[in-house]
């Protein structure tokens, strides 16, 4: 039976690349994570974090402070800090900063989505 934890992002997180910025897996099967992955990002101005698509997982994206735009294709919409952004299984989607500051957000896919994290879904 697993346990339970209580995870910072800045100490317990692990770099991975997706476009320019860096961002953190917090949550994710290597450590025991079987349905669930959530990630962190603090991105700086101009940023983008390149346009993917997770085939067979939903993906949510909480944005705690900051702005910037959620792309899909040529479609960008845009959102703010306390907004929360829902992207279907199959849906190509990244975001930009197209704020002043920093971007900061968590992402979670259900279920997990092991490309993101093995550079598979960072080519073009």
């Amino acid at each position: 039976m697993g346990q339970i934890r209580v995870l910072k992002p800045k100490r317990d997180g692990l770099l991975f690349k997706m476009g320019n910025p860096q961002s953190m897996k917090i949550l994710y099967p290597e450590m025991g994570a079987k349905y669930i992955t959530l990630n962190y990002g603090e991105h700086p101005p101009g940023a983008e974090f390149r346009q993917h698509v997770h085939e067979n997982s939903e993906d949510v994206i909480l944005c705690i402070s900051g702005s910037g735009c959620v792309r899909s294709g040529e479609t960008r919409i845009p959102f703010e800090a306390g907004d929360i952004i829902y992207v279907p299984a199959g849906v190509v989607h990244g975001t930009i900063n197209t704020g002043d500051d920093p971007l900061v957000m968590f992402s979670c896919q259900a279920p997990p989505d092991l490309g993101l994290y093995t550079g598979e879904k960072d080519r073009d």
